[in-house]
Protein backbone atom coordinates (compact mmCIF):
# COMPACT_ATOMS: atom_id res chain seq x y z
CA UNK A 1 0.00 0.00 0.00
CA UNK A 2 2.68 2.18 -0.74
CA UNK A 3 0.19 4.54 -2.58
CA UNK A 4 -1.82 5.61 -0.10
CA UNK A 5 -0.81 7.23 3.32
CA UNK A 6 -2.91 5.78 6.22
CA UNK A 7 -2.93 6.91 10.33
CA UNK A 8 -3.88 3.81 12.01
CA UNK A 9 -5.08 4.41 15.96
CA UNK A 10 -4.85 2.05 17.86
CA UNK A 11 -6.76 2.50 21.70
CA UNK A 12 -6.03 -0.69 23.58
CA UNK A 13 -7.65 -1.35 26.63
CA UNK A 14 -5.70 -2.80 29.55
CA UNK A 15 -7.65 -6.88 30.60
CA UNK A 16 -5.71 -9.85 32.58
CA UNK A 17 -5.85 -13.48 30.81
CA UNK A 18 -5.13 -16.42 32.49
CA UNK A 19 -4.69 -14.59 35.29
CA UNK A 20 -4.38 -16.58 38.43
CA UNK A 21 -5.36 -13.09 41.08
CA UNK A 22 -7.44 -10.58 39.97
CA UNK A 23 -5.75 -7.72 37.96
CA UNK A 24 -6.98 -5.62 40.89
CA UNK A 25 -5.17 -7.55 44.05
CA UNK A 26 -1.91 -7.80 41.57
CA UNK A 27 -2.20 -3.95 41.11
CA UNK A 28 -2.32 -2.99 44.31
CA UNK A 29 0.91 -5.24 45.26
CA UNK A 30 2.51 -3.15 42.52
CA UNK A 31 1.42 -0.20 43.94
CA UNK A 32 2.58 -0.97 47.22
CA UNK A 33 5.98 -1.75 46.22
CA UNK A 34 6.37 2.16 45.03
CA UNK A 35 4.69 3.47 47.62
CA UNK A 36 7.14 1.18 49.90
CA UNK A 37 10.00 2.65 48.13
CA UNK A 38 8.85 6.06 48.70
CA UNK A 39 8.42 5.85 52.41
CA UNK A 40 10.95 3.51 53.31
CA UNK A 41 14.07 5.33 54.82
CA UNK A 42 16.92 3.19 52.49
CA UNK A 43 18.72 5.24 50.15
CA UNK A 44 18.64 3.69 46.52
CA UNK A 45 19.38 4.48 43.45
CA UNK A 46 17.37 4.40 39.97
CA UNK A 47 18.89 4.26 36.67
CA UNK A 48 16.96 5.22 33.51
CA UNK A 49 17.14 4.33 29.81
CA UNK A 50 15.01 5.66 26.95
CA UNK A 51 15.54 4.73 23.50
CA UNK A 52 14.65 8.13 21.78
CA UNK A 53 14.97 6.85 17.87
CA UNK A 54 18.01 4.81 16.74
CA UNK A 55 20.74 7.75 17.01
CA UNK A 56 19.65 8.98 20.23
CA UNK A 57 19.27 7.52 24.04
CA UNK A 58 18.64 8.98 26.80
CA UNK A 59 20.45 7.84 30.41
CA UNK A 60 19.62 9.14 33.90
CA UNK A 61 20.68 8.04 37.13
CA UNK A 62 18.88 9.52 40.37
CA UNK A 63 20.16 9.02 43.75
CA UNK A 64 18.08 9.28 47.20
CA UNK A 65 19.20 9.80 50.54
CA UNK A 66 16.25 10.13 52.99
CA UNK A 67 14.72 12.62 54.29
CA UNK A 68 15.56 15.02 51.25
CA UNK A 69 18.88 14.04 49.54
CA UNK A 70 18.90 14.14 45.90
CA UNK A 71 21.45 13.60 43.60
CA UNK A 72 19.91 13.65 39.37
CA UNK A 73 23.12 12.75 36.52
CA UNK A 74 21.15 13.52 33.02
CA UNK A 75 22.58 12.68 29.24
CA UNK A 76 19.86 13.52 26.74
CA UNK A 77 22.02 11.58 24.14
CA UNK A 78 22.52 13.97 21.72
CA UNK A 79 25.95 14.65 20.36
CA UNK A 80 27.42 17.77 21.92
CA UNK A 81 25.44 18.40 25.12
CA UNK A 82 27.18 15.95 27.50
CA UNK A 83 25.52 15.73 30.96
CA UNK A 84 24.07 17.76 33.57
CA UNK A 85 24.13 17.09 37.12
CA UNK A 86 21.92 18.38 39.96
CA UNK A 87 22.07 17.95 43.52
CA UNK A 88 19.06 18.65 46.37
CA UNK A 89 19.34 19.27 49.57
CA UNK A 90 16.77 20.07 51.36
CA UNK A 91 15.27 23.65 50.00
CA UNK A 92 19.01 23.97 48.58
CA UNK A 93 20.11 22.91 45.25
CA UNK A 94 22.80 23.10 42.82
CA UNK A 95 23.18 22.13 38.70
CA UNK A 96 26.57 21.86 37.01
CA UNK A 97 25.93 21.54 32.89
CA UNK A 98 29.79 21.68 32.02
CA UNK A 99 32.99 22.75 34.30
CA UNK A 100 31.12 24.86 36.58
CA UNK A 101 28.65 24.55 39.83
CA UNK A 102 25.70 27.25 40.41
CA UNK A 103 23.49 27.40 42.89
CA UNK A 104 20.00 28.05 42.63
CA UNK A 105 18.02 30.67 43.56
CA UNK A 106 15.90 30.64 46.64
CA UNK A 107 12.34 28.81 46.61
CA UNK A 108 13.65 27.15 42.94
CA UNK A 109 13.86 23.78 44.30
CA UNK A 110 10.87 23.65 45.64
CA UNK A 111 9.03 25.26 42.80
CA UNK A 112 10.04 22.17 40.75
CA UNK A 113 10.21 19.39 43.12
CA UNK A 114 7.39 20.33 46.03
CA UNK A 115 8.12 21.98 49.26
CA UNK A 116 7.55 18.27 50.57
CA UNK A 117 10.34 16.03 49.87
CA UNK A 118 8.87 12.87 50.31
CA UNK A 119 6.66 13.82 47.24
CA UNK A 120 9.78 14.58 44.47
CA UNK A 121 11.84 11.39 45.58
CA UNK A 122 11.64 9.28 41.94
CA UNK A 123 9.56 6.53 42.79
CA UNK A 124 6.51 7.10 40.31
CA UNK A 125 3.12 6.34 41.89
CA UNK A 126 0.80 3.64 40.56
CA UNK A 127 -2.81 3.80 41.37
CA UNK A 128 -4.18 0.86 42.99
CA UNK A 129 -6.26 0.11 41.05
CA UNK A 130 -4.27 -0.25 37.49
CA UNK A 131 -4.75 -3.83 35.89
CA UNK A 132 -1.29 -6.05 36.29
CA UNK A 133 -1.44 -9.53 35.80
CA UNK A 134 0.51 -11.86 38.76
CA UNK A 135 3.32 -13.27 36.59
CA UNK A 136 5.02 -15.09 39.66
CA UNK A 137 8.68 -15.64 39.61
CA UNK A 138 10.93 -14.38 36.87
CA UNK A 139 14.25 -15.10 35.77
CA UNK A 140 15.68 -11.85 34.44
CA UNK A 141 19.73 -11.33 34.15
CA UNK A 142 20.67 -13.95 36.64
CA UNK A 143 18.34 -13.27 39.17
CA UNK A 144 15.00 -14.05 40.57
CA UNK A 145 12.57 -11.44 41.14
CA UNK A 146 8.40 -11.68 41.42
CA UNK A 147 7.02 -10.30 38.06
CA UNK A 148 4.11 -8.05 36.92
CA UNK A 149 2.65 -7.37 33.77
CA UNK A 150 0.59 -4.64 32.78
CA UNK A 151 -1.07 -6.38 29.61
CA UNK A 152 -2.45 -4.78 26.28
CA UNK A 153 -4.69 -7.41 24.72
CA UNK A 154 -7.53 -6.11 23.22
CA UNK A 155 -8.29 -3.05 21.37
CA UNK A 156 -9.86 -0.76 18.80
CA UNK A 157 -8.71 0.38 15.28
CA UNK A 158 -9.60 3.24 13.77
CA UNK A 159 -8.53 4.33 10.77
CA UNK A 160 -8.29 7.24 8.68
CA UNK A 161 -7.05 7.99 4.88
CA UNK A 162 -5.27 11.33 4.32
CA UNK A 163 -8.15 11.94 2.16
CA UNK A 164 -10.49 11.34 4.36
CA UNK A 165 -11.94 8.47 2.30
CA UNK A 166 -12.76 4.78 3.06
CA UNK A 167 -10.66 1.70 2.78
CA UNK A 168 -11.40 -0.82 0.06
CA UNK A 169 -12.19 -4.05 2.21
CA UNK A 170 -9.10 -6.04 1.00
CA UNK A 171 -6.93 -2.83 1.96
CA UNK A 172 -8.62 -2.52 5.35
CA UNK A 173 -7.53 -6.03 6.03
CA UNK A 174 -3.92 -5.68 4.77
CA UNK A 175 -3.69 -2.60 7.08
CA UNK A 176 -4.76 -4.34 10.30
CA UNK A 177 -3.07 -7.58 9.42
CA UNK A 178 0.49 -5.09 9.95
CA UNK A 179 -0.95 -3.96 12.69
CA UNK A 180 -1.21 -6.98 14.66
CA UNK A 181 1.99 -8.45 13.41
CA UNK A 182 3.79 -5.51 15.17
CA UNK A 183 5.13 -6.38 18.76
CA UNK A 184 2.71 -4.77 21.17
CA UNK A 185 5.36 -2.89 24.03
CA UNK A 186 4.20 -4.20 27.13
CA UNK A 187 5.13 -2.85 31.06
CA UNK A 188 6.54 -5.27 33.32
CA UNK A 189 7.26 -4.72 36.75
CA UNK A 190 9.66 -7.08 38.72
CA UNK A 191 9.92 -6.92 42.56
CA UNK A 192 13.23 -8.14 44.81
CA UNK A 193 12.46 -10.17 47.59
CA UNK A 194 12.00 -10.32 50.54
CA UNK A 195 12.65 -6.67 50.41
CA UNK A 196 9.38 -6.33 47.93
CA UNK A 197 10.82 -3.11 47.24
CA UNK A 198 10.96 -2.38 43.08
CA UNK A 199 14.25 -3.74 41.17
CA UNK A 200 12.52 -3.20 37.72
CA UNK A 201 10.24 -1.15 35.58
CA UNK A 202 10.36 -1.96 31.82
CA UNK A 203 8.55 -0.94 28.93
CA UNK A 204 9.46 -3.74 26.10
CA UNK A 205 8.03 -6.05 23.35
CA UNK A 206 6.50 -9.13 24.32
CA UNK A 207 8.75 -11.48 25.24
CA UNK A 208 11.69 -9.35 25.05
CA UNK A 209 12.72 -7.70 28.26
CA UNK A 210 16.13 -7.90 27.15
CA UNK A 211 15.30 -5.41 24.47
CA UNK A 212 13.20 -2.61 26.27
CA UNK A 213 11.92 0.95 24.90
CA UNK A 214 12.36 2.29 28.36
CA UNK A 215 13.52 0.92 31.84
CA UNK A 216 13.96 1.84 35.35
CA UNK A 217 16.67 -0.09 37.07
CA UNK A 218 16.08 0.64 41.27
CA UNK A 219 19.05 -1.00 42.76
CA UNK A 220 19.72 -0.30 46.64
CA UNK A 221 23.70 0.73 47.66
CA UNK A 222 24.47 0.02 51.33
CA UNK A 223 25.24 3.92 51.35
CA UNK A 224 25.23 6.77 48.85
CA UNK A 225 26.74 9.91 49.79
CA UNK A 226 25.29 13.13 49.13
CA UNK A 227 26.76 16.32 49.59
CA UNK A 228 27.01 20.20 47.94
CA UNK A 229 29.54 21.36 46.00
CA UNK A 230 32.67 21.88 48.17
CA UNK A 231 33.15 25.18 47.32
CA UNK A 232 29.74 26.18 48.64
CA UNK A 233 30.86 25.00 51.81
CA UNK A 234 27.12 24.08 53.32
CA UNK A 235 26.72 21.12 55.31
CA UNK A 236 24.04 19.76 56.97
Amino acid sequence: MAHLRTLAVVTFSLLCAACSETPASCGAKVAAAFERLRTSDRPYRKETVFVVNDHQTFHEIVEFVPPDRMRQITNNGVPGYGRVETIRIGERAWSNEGERWSQWEPGLAENIYGVDTRSWPPAPAVPTDTAFECLGRVEFKGTTYIGYRQPLVKGVVRIVTDSGGRLNEKEEQEVLSRLYQMPQTLRTVLIDWPGMLPAYDIWAPENQLDNPKSSDHYTYPGAISIEAPAHYGFKR
